[in-house]
């Protein structure tokens, strides 16, 4: 029987070595998204992503630097004082999935002040560096439909002094693309982000040949940000006619070059793949004690079998 028990753990560990090795690959290297520039500033009064005003926020701009197509990305932003003490630290959200190699989409980080060293916004006045960096990308499914472009219209300051881009979206391909975003991102005379756009539901279907216009402003504007604004990009995303609002982008316009910084990337949060190993150590912890609380239980068994029967009680006293 202790044989048969042997063999069973042997498979059990078998089995939990085998869900390991074909765990899905979902995980991709953070090498693969890149960080090219970024600004930081705090929340103006009328932010709209920001959660509180006067917020410590990041905005930037990462590219796909790899072979594949990728999925989504995490960022994750951190803010030290003169002293390098980390006075905060946030994550961030990249506008853009379904990355194309060597295609770009801006990010946007916004520093919570409840995790703060001072649980408030009055660390901010003391930051004096931000880092940000690739903290997780995620492989694609699907590669995304790439016979959408854009027709730029006009650009210039409106009479508000906002930075204002128009332009016309057009399915030049001969599927019919679901609902169309527009992603623009702002640069400054540097070649670094300092806003964004993003252009919600451009069009909730656009059939080969179709167009629809658009306008783009810079996020968290005023007239100080707009006025920097000395160019811009499009990332276009759309979903299939059957899909959820949330799916890949396809082709961006070309971007101009942006300063490239060089933080170290930081690891990559646990995966998918992960779970099957949790499950795996599970089933070999559960088909061990299993194993040896029946080996107990025989052996107790064995142990009251082997024991002689009680002495016959004496015989009764005679008359």
């Amino acid at each position: 029987m202790k044989k048969i028990i042997t063999a069973l753990i042997l498979v059990a560990l078998i089995v939990a070595a085998f869900s390991i090795l074909s765990a899905p690959p979902v995980r991709a290297q953070t090498s693969q998204a890149k960080i090219l520039s970024y600004t930081w500033y705090t929340a103006p009064a009328d932010t709209t992503l920001a959660e509180y005003i006067d917020d410590l926020v990041a905005v930037g701009e990462i590219q796909n630097v790899g072979s594949n197509v990728i999925g989504y990305v995490d960022i994750t932003g951190f803010a030290y004082n003169s002293t390098g003490q980390l006075l905060n630290s946030g994550s961030g959200i990249v506008y853009g999935n379904n990355l194309l190699p060597g295609q770009k989409a801006p990010f946007y980080v916004d520093f919570n002040p409840q995790y703060s060293l001072t649980q408030s916004n009055t660390y901010v006045s003391s930051v004096t560096n931000v880092t940000v960096l690739v903290s997780y990308v995620n492989n694609a499914t699907e590669t995304p439909y790439s016979g959408l472009s854009i027709a730029a219209g006009s650009t210039g300051i409106d009479n508000s002094g906002t930075y204002t881009v128009t332009g016309n979206v057009q399915n030049t391909g001969d599927e019919t693309a679901g609902k169309v975003f527009v992603i623009t991102t702002f640069y400054n005379a540097s070649g670094k982000v300092v806003s964004f756009n993003y252009t919600d539901y451009v069009s909730t279907s656009l059939s080969p040949g179709d167009s629809a216009p658009f306008t783009a402003t810079p996020i968290d504007n005023s007239a100080q940000l707009s006025s920097e604004i000395t160019d811009y990009s499009f990332l276009i995303q759309s979903t299939p006619v059957s899909s959820s609002p949330t799916s890949p982008p396809t082709t961006a316009t070309p971007t101009p070059s942006s300063t490239a910084s060089t933080p170290t990337q930081s690891p990559a949060p646990t995966s998918s793949g992960l779970i099957y190993v949790g499950a795996a150590v599970v089933v070999v912890v559960v088909v061990v004690l299993l194993a040896l609380l029946f080996l107990r239980r025989r052996n107790k068994n064995a142990q009251f079998e082997q024991q002689p029967p009680p002495p016959p009680p004496p015989p009764p006293p005679p008359p």
